[in-house]
């Protein structure tokens, strides 16, 4: 079966966000360069990614009885701030590349890529106050709540955070605008409030679940050979779910050594190559596994109670599957 949720309106966005995000001028062509709609010479391409979640708004709407006309704003609005976090958070972490082309801010400058996400927000807002009642509402809460948690990741880089605090940062940073994903959906259907809910638990499961993993593949490995470490994340720093868990199950010599490494600037591959070797003894990436098994369990609990057809069911089972082996 193939992951027909993330093709079956491809085209209908990718038409939708570039009617939105039309126009001649140089800061226009940006958004769209870093939407994935065209390349630096402002041709043609289509480099958007998965554009999960405009297609999740779109899958659930149908799934409620909805329709993709209707759905369709609401769809684009969600991508859009998407797209203006992505912005902003290529500025604040310095990176120059995503999905293998150069960052706005390394193109037009930072004060420009400030000017083009401030821009995308704004288009944001505008088609979500036209995509019916309580959508725009939705969508303003779920930015609140994923800007709050890109605060809590950066503070995160200056000290050391617990289980319990990295879990509420990436239900903020990651789940927010996932749970508004499914949640939208049955907002432009007319669901009742018992739908909405079960939508919101789901995107809570499913978005702990992949960002766990995509924290595992910072440590290990592309998923297709978990078990061969790269160790991207421990040379950027990043206090992700494998580090916040090595730390809080180090005994007094290995804790040492993890609150060296990372108090350093930089590390050689030999230290963290350790870092690595002390993550593996005490079984970090199989925790990490079983719990994002746990998150799965729950998100497929949640699947079933929810009123899809057969299919429906079936399609969501596969993505979330697929989004949990692979990170986002």
């Amino acid at each position: 079966m193939g992951l027909g949720i993330l093709t079956r309106h491809r085209t209908q966005i990718l038409e939708a966000l570039s009617a939105t995000l039309a126009g001649e001028s140089p800061l226009r062509a940006s958004l769209r360069y870093h939407a994935g709609l065209t390349d630096e010479q402002g041709e043609r391409v289509d480099a958007s990614g998965k554009l999960l979640r405009p297609s999740l708004v779109l899958f659930v709407a149908g799934e409620l009885g909805g329709t993709a006309d209707r759905a369709m704003p609401a769809a684009v609005a969600l991508e859009l701030v998407h797209n203006f976090s992505l912005i902003h958070d290529d500025i604040q972490d310095g990176d120059r590349m995503r999905r293998g082309r150069p960052t706005v801010w390394t193109l037009w400058g930072t004060g420009e890529a400030i000017n083009a996400g401030d821009l995308m927000y704004t288009l944001a807002i505008e088609t979500a106050l036209r995509a019916g009642d309580g959508v725009a509402e939705l969508l303003l809460r779920a930015t609140d709540e994923m800007i709050e948690g890109q605060s809590l990741d950066l503070g995160f880089e200056d000290r050391p955070a617990t289980l319990e605090e990295y879990l509420e940062m990436i239900d903020r940073k990651t789940g927010a605008l996932l749970c508004a994903a499914f949640e939208l959906g049955a907002v432009v259907a007319d669901a009742d409030r018992s739908v909405r809910k079960r939508l919101r638990a789901l995107g809570r499961s499913v978005g702990r679940a992949f960002q766990i993993q995509d924290d595992l593949l910072g440590v290990w490995g592309d998923s297709e050979i978990v078990g061969k470490p790269n160790g991207s994340d421990i040379r950027r720093r990043k206090r992700s779910y494998p580090v916040i868990l090595a730390f809080e199950k180090a005994q007094a010599d290995d804790r040492a050594t993890l609150e060296a490494t990372y108090a350093r600037e930089s590390s050689t591959d030999e230290e963290i190559a350790t870092v690595v070797a002390i993550m593996d003894r005490l079984g970090i990436l199989e925790a990490g596994q079983a719990t994002v098994r746990e998150h799965l369990e729950e998100a497929a609990r949640v699947v079933e109670a929810l009123p899809f057809s057969t299919g429906g069911r079936d399609e969501m089972t596969e993505l979330i599957a697929y989004l949990a082996r692979r990170g986002e």
